[in-house]
């Protein structure tokens, strides 16, 4: 039995380092545990400590679309569960400007423009109803956003590696998501998904490439990639990308939701990151609170034994 808890103990500290190396390119992590039922705007970051603040313009008069939710969203296989509450955005769809922006120090990350780095963000997301979208583009509803840590009085208009999301044209009780530079969207784009279940829970990843050059960065999205490319040096092969040119480079970054013409969405375990692995494997800390659990569930039984 001590030999069993022995190489329990090894395992389990050889898991925490292994968390621990590959997250280092962590930027930041978002469970929203935050109380249910209030806004997310204003709520403070733990892992950065810079608030969610407003990104909307004058017009905007509904700030409480995108709020904390009860509860978290199970994640597919291959992932930790949950911890805290989520997020949901299900507020008047046509509101395109009541949106929300969490900063960081961009150079701190190598995030620049013509850099030739990658920013990485995953989230578990599920499509809660269709209501206020079209079939056409939609609306974006997360992105990478190009100002920092402070409120802004007009709506944003540079955003990259934009998730947009839509109902399928070819099927009415599901929607797509769509993968966008810092571009308008187009309804015959092909970085467009195929048709998603609504009530059903991915994990979705998304990425902006700064390429040497001006209007050609490459945004990329892997919807539910294999668990066993989790905490891999590289990304695999994305599910959608857009490497079409124009737009505008960003060189500074902040993440924003945004309450947009897109479907209403329960999202959580929101991650950014330097690389692949950062925002694919648990959080540090919560894989770190997990072992040790299991570490002190064992004591006992180590004690019983001598």
């Amino acid at each position: 039995m001590i030999r069993s808890n022995l190489l329990f103990i090894f395992c389990a500290l050889t898991a925490l380092t292994i968390a621990s190396t590959a997250s280092a390119g962590l930027i930041a992590y978002e469970p929203f545990d935050y109380t249910a039922n209030t806004r997310v705007l204003g709520q403070t970051n733990p892992s950065t400590g810079t608030p969610w603040r407003l990104a909307a313009g004058s017009g905007a008069t509904d700030t409480t679309a995108i709020n904390v939710a009860s509860g978290n969203l199970t994640p597919p296989p291959g992932l930790l569960p949950a911890v805290g509450n989520s997020a949901t955005i299900n507020g008047n769809g046509n509101l395109s400007g009541a949106a929300n922006r969490l900063a960081f120090n961009s150079g701190s990350t190598g995030f620049a423009a013509d850099s030739g780095n990658t920013i990485y963000y995953s989230l578990l997301l599920r499509g809660d109803s269709l209501s206020g979208s079209n079939s056409t583009i939609g609306g974006f509803f997360i992105g990478l956003n190009n100002t920092g840590d402070t409120a802004t009085t007009t709506n944003p208009s540079a955003v990259a590696a934009r998730i947009q999301a839509r109902i399928d044209p070819t099927d009415s009780t599901k929607y797509d998501l769509g993968i966008f530079r810092n571009v308008a969207a187009t309804a015959g784009a092909t970085s467009w998904s195929g048709p998603i279940d609504l009530s059903s829970t991915h994990f979705i990843v998304a990425s902006i490439e700064q390429v040497t050059g001006t209007g050609n960065d490459i945004a990329r999205m892997w919807i539910d990639p294999s668990p066993s490319t989790f905490d891999g040096p590289t990304a695999p092969a994305a599910t959608q990308t857009d490497n079409t040119t124009g737009g505008t480079d960003i060189g500074a970054f902040s993440i924003i939701l945004r309450q947009s013409p897109a479907p209403f969405f329960t999202l959580d375990e929101l991650r950014i990151g330097t690389d692949w692995a950062s925002v694919t494997v648990p959080e540090p800390a919560s894989v770190t609170l997990m072992m040790l659990g299991l570490l002190f569930a064992a004591l006992p039984m180590r004690r019983r034994s001598a």
